[in-house]
Parts: C-alpha cells; sequence; structure tokens
C-alpha cells in the first residue's frame, strides 16, 4: 500500500488541492470552516501525514520550532516542553527539545545544533541571566528567537515570563493569612532569572534578617539538605517557600522523617505545580504558571514581525493552588 497524497485527501473531502494544501500546513485562512473540517477528518481517515521534506522545498520553512531548557532532569521544564508541544502541533507544527544540562556552554552548543537543523524559530528557557544572553543575541541574528520562563542580559530578544515578584507575594499573603509569621526561603540557582527574581521578591517582602537557605541545585536531594537544616531550627521556622517543586518534595520527606509534622508545625509551598506534588502526603501547595497562556504568546511572537521581538520582558500573572501542605482543612 502507498501512502496517502495530499490530492487522495482533497478528492476524499471534495476540495481543491489548494484548499487541503492550506488547511494541512495550518494557514487555513478564507476557508470555510465546514470544509477545512472535512479536510481534517479526511486526513485522519486517510492516515495522511504532512510532507515536511517537500513544504520545505516549497515555502523555505519546515513546520519545526526548537526549545532548550536548562534541564530534563527537572520535572517543571517537562511540563513546560509539553504545553510548547501542544501549541505547536495544533499550528500542525513540530517541536523539537534539547537539553543545556544547566551548562550556558551546553546551551550554546545546542542552540547552533538545532539552528543548522533549520529549525523555523527557537524558543530558549536560559540557563543563566548573566551567561546565556550573547550565544542568544548571535541566534537572533539568523532566525526568530523568543525567550522563555526566564530572561537573559543583553539577549536582543524578547521574554516571556511568569511575574515572579506577584508570585512570592501571593505565598506570603497566603502563609500570612494562616498565622505563619516565621516564614523561611529555600531556594537555589541564584543565576536564572526567576531564581534571582523569588529571592529579591522574598527578601524585600521579609527583611535581610529572614531565614534564607541557597543550595547549589534544583534537585530533590538538594531539598532534602534543607530539610535537615530547617528540621534542625524548627523553633525558628513555621512556613517555607521553596523556590522549586523538587526543593519541596525533598524537603518535607526529610521533615516528616525527623518527626516535623507538615502542616503542623511548618508548612511548605512549591513554586512550578507540577503534577507530582498532587501524589505526595500532604499534597503540596504551589505556584501554578499558566503555561499555555505563555506558549500561545511566545509562539505568536516567534512567527510575527522581528518588530515584535525587541528586548523586553512580558509577565503573565501567577494563580496560587492551595493544598494541604499549608492549610490541612483543604484536605486531599
Amino acid at each position: 500500500m502507498t501512502a496517502p497524497r495530499l490530492l487522495d485527501v482533497a478528492a476524499a473531502a471534495g476540495v481543491s488541492r489548494a484548499t487541503a494544501s492550506r488547511v494541512l500546513a495550518g494557514t487555513p485562512r478564507n476557508v470555510d470552516p465546514d470544509l477545512a473540517r472535512r479536510v481534517e477528518e479526511a486526513a485522519q481517515r486517510l492516515g495522511y501525514r504532512t510532507n515536511h521534506s517537500a513544504r520545505a522545498l516549497r515555502t523555505g520553512t519546515t513546520g519545526t520550532v526548537g526549545v532548550v531548557v536548562p534541564s530534563l532532569a527537572n520535572p517543571y521544564f517537562v511540563q513546560l516542553a509539553d504545553a510548547l508541544a501542544q501549541q505547536v502541533r495544533a499550528a500542525g507544527g513540530q517541536l523539537v527539545v534539547s537539553d543545556a544540562a544547566n551548562s550556558p556552554a551546553i546551551e550554546a552548543e545546542q542552540i547552533e545544533t538545532l539552528l543548522s537543523g533549520r529549525v523555523d524559530g527557537l524558543l530558549v528557557v536560559p540557563v543563566s541571566a548573566a551567561a546565556s544572553g550573547a550565544a542568544v543575541r548571535a541566534a537572533a541574528g539568523r532566525a526568530p528567537v523568543v525567550l522563555f520562563d526566564r530572561w537573559a542580559h543583553d539577549s536582543g530578544t524578547v521574554a516571556v515570563t511568569l511575574d515572579n515578584a506577584a508570585a512570592m507575594r501571593l505565598l506570603l499573603d497566603h502563609l500570612e493569612g494562616l498565622g505563619r509569621h516565621r516564614i523561611a526561603l529555600v531556594a537555589a540557582d541564584q543565576a536564572s532569572s526567576s531564581g534571582a527574581e523569588r529571592l529579591a521578591a522574598f527578601t524585600a517582602a521579609r527583611g535581610t534578617g529572614a531565614t534564607t537557605v541557597l543550595l547549589p541545585s534544583f534537585t530533590t536531594d538538594a531539598g532534602r539538605t534543607a530539610g535537615r537544616r530547617i528540621a534542625e531550627r524548627r523553633a525558628e521556622v513555621d512556613a517555607v517557600v521553596c523556590g522549586a517543586d523538587v526543593l519541596a518534595v525533598g524537603l518535607v520527606s526529610t521533615l516528616q522523617r525527623a518527626a516535623v509534622s507538615v502542616p503542623g508545625e511548618i508548612a511548605v509551598t512549591g513554586f512550578d505545580d507540577t503534577e507530582l506534588l498532587e501524589l505526595l502526603d500532604p499534597p503540596i501547595t504551589s505556584i501554578r504558571h499558566p503555561l499555555t497562556d505563555m506558549a500561545e504568546r511566545a509562539l505568536a511572537l516567534l512567527q510575527g514581525p522581528s518588530g515584535d521581538r525587541g528586548e523586553e520582558v512580558e509577565r503573565f500573572a501567577p494563580q496560587l493552588v492551595v493544598r494541604a501542605s499549608t492549610d490541612a482543612g483543604v484536605g486531599f
């Protein structure tokens, strides 16, 4: 059996080849919605797959978007990549994901690899606010580039991020509203813009004398290290804000092994609202990023005029998701 062709889809849908091509290329402008639906149904029924090589020769584009994330070992970046992939697929394209291993040097290599592979545009979650900008700026001179979730100095392009200061205020207001006033911060990786912004917002709200545990990495093992330090100071702390979910997971498990009740003695929050938080006992309060809205905006900027990608930071509003790790009354 031969693979179905575009002509086969057009015939099955009862439309012209040009109409079928526009719909399947993700550009159904001026196509009647009913005709577009018929084309999509016919393509699915026949098992038609877009020939990306042919489209590249015809239009000069591949339909492929690249994204470089700091580390796929962090569940948040897997969730972030999935949100981007859903938006790219909905537009008829495909997403290629690359891991920078938390290294600006490897990040620069991965950017070059993706650009050499003829992606139409590139999204980068920069490893370092100070060190990632040069490679991003060079890339932006060759193809559309948008920063996502974090920004970098002198990047030469726009960044779509969370409002980290607003997110920290939501967490602190929530804890203080529950009568928790001895609040500590557990954080890591101040090289990233998100890490630095979260620390700055906490310090601005709680003062330089507030308990702060800074760790070398965003990992559950680092969270366990913080848990041991917090357990030793349990009389001085009644709540902990973790700068990432993976830190919160390690911290809570260690506090529980040290017979510190969560949230009875110490309430705990995360920051990324990854799915694993609902699987823990107790489930952990966290900040939800509007990843779908952020992904839509980032892709619109990537596909839009270059003049819209001037170096600036667009911030999206966070959402507080309350679970039993801060408020036992919420339940499971």
